[in-house]
């Protein structure tokens, strides 16, 4: 027989409660076979930012049709992340999905769970970050089938870019995406990145690019913007957390870190929420 006593704190009406997360807490919904988004941007985000992460149910082979099924989902799945709580951004973390289904229609859809929070994807970042380093001409490279690859190129084109080329690997499997080596990647960045690009911008949040960049950005001699690392700059530029760091390219270099947050700080109307 259990005889233990079971008693009260005596001072837990006096707990002092903290936030935890003082310079933000962003919302993430990472696709259900996304092998590799939450583990970097939780490696890049300082312990300051919060990242609460649900999943959103979609089926391999990644095409087209199987990511705009994903549309009926979205506003179901954010309902999820912290219901009554403090959240200060959602991100749709898939770079196809948003460029198949339209940035705005999956930001009206997040909106509807969480109306009052800042709405990023991996396009809308990425376009964002790209104008900031003055990339007008991007060679793009993702491992996709040539079907997303087309919408990925309409949805940049729309955006008032000039695609100077896209190369896939045309892998259709998420579990072989996030399988990629990065050295492999460097190889087919060089291939990407021909003479009419000014810029290179490596989509899919799945593909394990992080650790290459600087590399790549050395090899093609251009800047490099990619799915993950334009995400964490923009989340930062909005948030006003520190960034900064060496070894993830041009984007994220303490100046480029420190002119990016001035200027939307400078552009934000007043009385925002921090």
């Amino acid at each position: 027989m259990n005889t233990a006593a079971v008693n009260s704190y005596p001072d837990r009406a006096g707990i002092p409660f903290e936030d935890a997360t003082p310079d933000g807490t962003v919302g993430l919904l990472a696709l259900a076979t996304d092998a590799n988004i939450e583990d970097t941007l939780r490696s890049l985000l300082p312990p300051s930012v919060g990242l609460c992460t649900t999943r959103l149910a979609n089926t391999d082979p990644i095409t087209a049709a199987s990511l705009c099924a994903t549309r009926d989902r979205i506003t179901e799945a954010a309902r999820t992340i912290l219901p009554g709580g403090r959240l200060d951004a959602l991100v749709y973390g898939c770079t196809a999905g948003a460029a198949a289904i339209g940035h705005g229609e999956v930001e009206r859809l997040l909106r509807a769970a969480h109306p009052a929070v800042q709405c990023l994807t991996p396009v809308s970042s990425a376009a964002a970050a790209m104008r900031y380093l003055g990339v007008r001409r991007p060679a793009i490279l993702t491992p996709n089938v040539r079907e997303l690859n087309v919408a990925i190129a309409r949805h940049f084109g729309a955006s008032g870019f000039e695609v100077a080329d896209v190369v896939g690997l045309e892998l259709a499997q998420d579990a072989h995406i996030g399988r990629v080596p990065p050295h492999v990647l460097v190889r087919a960045a060089r291939h990407a990145c021909g003479p009419r690009a000014d810029g290179l911008l490596v989509c899919c949040t799945s593909l394990r690019v992080t650790p290459v960049i600087d590399r790549i950005e050395a090899l093609v001699g251009r800047p490099v913007v990619t799915s993950n690392q334009a995400v964490l700059w923009d989340l930062a530029r909005r948030l006003g957390f520190p960034a900064a760091r060496t070894g993830l390219g041009q984007l994220l270099a303490p100046a480029s870190v420190r002119r990016a947050g001035t200027a939307l700080r400078a552009a934000a109307p007043a009385g925002g929420r921090r």
